[in-house]
C-alpha cells in the first residue's frame, strides 16, 4: 500500500511543469570554448574537445573531460555531448531567479529541440529542488521532465526528488 502511495506521489511530481531552461537570447550569443586539445572535422561539423573543457554561450555553461560539439550545415550549434566524472550543464531560464544546474557522467544537449538529457548518476537542481536518477530528460519547449532509476526495466535504482515548499509572503 505504501509503495503505491509513494509511487503515485512521485509520478505526480514528475508530471509537474518545470520552467524552460533557456534564456531566449542564448542562441544568439557566440560560443567560447577552452580545452587542452581539440580535433575539428569541419566537413562533418564535429569538434571534439578534450581535457578540462569549458564552454560558455550566453547564460549556458558546459564542462566536461570530453565534449563533442555538433554543428549543422550552416555551422550553427546543433547539439553537445559532454562526458566526465561529473559533466556539468548550467543555464538561466527566462524570468527565473535561479539557474538550472545539471550534472552526470553524460550530458546530451540538443540545441535545436531544446532538450537536455542527463545520464548516469544524474542530478538536476533549481532553487533548492533536486532531481536525481540514472536518466533524466528535460523537454524545455513543453516544460516536461521524465526521470528514471537505473536499468531499462526500472527495477534497479530509484528516482529521488527534494521539492522545497513555496515561499510564503510574510505580510499575509
Amino acid at each position: 500500500m505504501n509503495n503505491k502511495f509513494y509511487s503515485s506521489i512521485l509520478l505526480l511530481c514528475l508530471l509537474l511543469p518545470l520552467p524552460a531552461l533557456a534564456l531566449k537570447s542564448d542562441k544568439d550569443q557566440p560560443m567560447n570554448i577552452e580545452a587542452d586539445r581539440v580535433d575539428i572535422d569541419d566537413e562533418k561539423g564535429i569538434s571534439t574537445f578534450r581535457g578540462n573543457v569549458v564552454i560558455t554561450r550566453g547564460s549556458i555553461l558546459i564542462k566536461g573531460n570530453v565534449v563533442i560539439v555538433y554543428r549543422d550545415k550552416n555551422k550553427d550549434l546543433d547539439r553537445v555531448h559532454a562526458t566526465g566524472k561529473r559533466a556539468h550543464f548550467q543555464q538561466r531560464p527566462d524570468n527565473k531567479p535561479d539557474d538550472v544546474i545539471a550534472e552526470g557522467r553524460e550530458l546530451f544537449y540538443d540545441a535545436v529541440k531544446e532538450i537536455l538529457i542527463v545520464r548516469r548518476e544524474g542530478e538536476v537542481i533549481q532553487g533548492g529542488d533536486v532531481f536525481q536518477g540514472e536518466h533524466i530528460v528535460y523537454d524545455t519547449r513543453r516544460d516536461l521532465v521524465e526521470a528514471r532509476g537505473g536499468g531499462e526495466d526500472g527495477k534497479k535504482g530509484r528516482v529521488q526528488m527534494i521539492l522545497q515548499p513555496s515561499k510564503k509572503d510574510p505580510k499575509k
